[in-house]
């Protein structure tokens, strides 16, 4: 496939499951605010108390998350601008063939495929991308113990 129309379509995939997860962080965020019709909600004890709490926290830390998933969706969407430039370098939107793994470039996504390969999207905060970064075709680099080549980019 051509590397531009490759491109596009990881992007297209990516912003499918970055919304997906965006919208699974909404829909539990929804379940944990919604009243639950406990009845009597004046008489509270220290186990409801304990529950509040707990569920303050977990909807904390999903809104957190939300906002980390609403960045790189952001950063995905930012990405078609720029979808069409050849890459020669590991940088952001490249998409990185190594003897292990397709790294793409982008958005902190597991193991997704795209017309039946598998690709991996990393961010350009992940330890990983740091240690490759800038890094060009046949070039080496080595992480947590795994040697990596380059065998292409684009």
């Amino acid at each position: 496939m051509e590397k531009f129309g490759l491109r596009k379509k990881l992007l297209d995939t990516c912003i499918i499951k970055q919304q997906f997860l965006i919208d699974d962080f909404k829909e539990r965020i929804k379940s944990l605010t919604e009243p639950e019709g406990l009845g009597n909600e004046e008489s509270y004890d220290n186990t409801d108390l304990a529950s509040n709490s707990a569920k303050l926290d977990e909807i904390n830390a999903l809104n957190s998350q939300l906002e980390f998933a609403n960045k790189e969706f952001q950063l995905l969407e930012n990405l078609r601008t720029t979808q069409d430039h050849k890459r020669d370098r590991a940088s952001l939107g490249a998409i990185v063939v190594t003897n292990h793994h397709t790294f793409f470039i982008s958005a902190s996504l597991e193991k997704f495929a795209v017309e039946g390969h598998p690709y991996v999207g990393i961010s350009t905060n992940s330890p990983l991308f740091l240690v490759m970064e800038g890094k060009k075709k046949g070039e080496s680099f080595s992480f947590k113990g795994t040697h990596y080549k380059i065998k292409d980019i684009s």
